[in-house]
């Protein structure tokens, strides 16, 4: 926390309830809603949806909401269609899924999903991952980062980047970058700038229900 003084995060706003559905979480405005579920087996079930014709989470790779290509370093993540269609790619190839569709995504494989910006149909959609003991995808980090973005959105400023990268190194996810880079990545701007150096947090209580800050 050296430079912590060089950060200027923008002020973190608590995302609120959605107002047609009390039990979904609103991101950037309500064009995101999150429903944090949990399946037959305990595991942590996230479902989005993603309103159709708008800039964060409707048009295409370009959307604000709309993960880069990125790699799990240890889990597999489970990705299902509920509605709409779901364009994807993974390890090179794309495909649209439709509902009932699921797309089952090793450790390693690289991969990114979207709804296309001429989709006149929300997506509907679930992501859980399968994991050992080592942190992931989680409820928390759903929270933490779309709840960052979200509040970048509203202030009008850009992401920080060491932040993202902090974010990202928390859940063992990294940018699908070559020669194994990723990791490098998180670990210098992620853990060594953006967290030793600028203060930046992997979870912060303005988004956590148990308000605490890890």
């Amino acid at each position: 926390m050296a430079l912590s003084f060089l950060a200027s995060p923008p002020p973190l706003v608590r995302p609120v309830c959605s107002a047609t559905d009390p039990t979904a979480i609103s991101y950037f405005g309500g064009d995101l809603l999150a429903w944090e579920l949990k399946d037959d087996d305990g595991r942590e079930v996230v479902r989005n949806r993603f309103k159709a014709g708008s800039k964060h989470t409707g048009n295409g790779r370009n959307g604000t909401a709309v993960p880069p290509l990125h790699v799990h370093l240890y889990e597999t993540e489970v990705l299902e269609c509920i509605e709409g269609s779901m364009s994807y790619t993974l390890d090179g190839k794309e495909g649209v899924a439709k509902p009932g569709d699921k797309l089952v995504i090793p450790p390693g494989a690289v991969h990114t999903f979207w709804l296309d910006a001429d989709a006149k149909e929300d997506l509907v959609m679930t992501a859980k991952a399968i994991r050992g003991d080592k942190p992931g995808f989680d409820h928390c980090f759903v929270r933490n980062f779309f709840g960052y973005l979200s509040s970048c959105v509203e202030a009008d400023t850009a992401p920080s980047p060491f932040q993202i990268f902090l974010l990202l190194d928390s859940a063992n996810v990294t940018l699908a970058a070559p020669l194994g880079l990723g990791k490098l990545l998180n670990l210098v701007f992620g853990r060594v700038v953006g967290g030793w150096l600028l203060g930046y947090k992997t979870s912060y209580k303005v988004f956590e229900d148990d308000g605490k800050t890890h």
